[in-house]
């Protein structure tokens, strides 16, 4: 998985005990990113183990770097956020860097068990320019 792209970094963490109630994702972008149109899916809905991940997304330039940035509350606490490596980051899925028009990635995820509550995760890319590509956000809730 792209580590929602580096989100298994912090679900192989945050470990999960009971079952999923809510897997909910939604885009956080805004007309200014380069990633318009975006449209995330996951199958199976409500994963309790293994998922896949779906993005598609139309870029309005070409990406050849950047970053993903993860912020991370966990119950309403947040985490240092994280800055990884975008190109390294997606080689874990059916795309790579450069990223050129329209991008369509399917990884695949999984959700270990031994934590409950609330995990928040909102995951940035953003170009070798620090202009922010787009924004996912995911809320999952055992």
């Amino acid at each position: 998985m792209f580590k929602i792209i580096s989100l298994l970094t912090f679900l192989n963490i945050i470990y999960f005990s009971t079952s999923v109630t809510q897997f909910q994702y939604k885009s956080c972008g805004d007309n200014n990113d380069i990633g318009q149109n975006l449209i995330l899916d996951v199958s199976p809905k409500l994963p309790q183990i293994d998922y896949t991940l779906f993005l598609n997304a139309d870029l309005s330039q070409e990406v050849n770097n950047g970053t993903s940035k993860y912020s991370i509350t966990y119950n309403f606490i947040p985490f240092q956020p994280s800055i990884e490596d975008l190109c390294t980051e997606i080689n874990n899925s059916n795309i790579s860097c450069p990223l050129i028009g329209h991008i369509a990635s399917e990884s695949k995820g999984s959700i270990p068990q031994d934590v409950s509550g609330t995990i928040v995760i909102k995951n940035e890319w953003f170009n070798e320019l620090n202009i922010r590509i787009l924004c996912m956000q995911f809320t999952i809730k055992t």
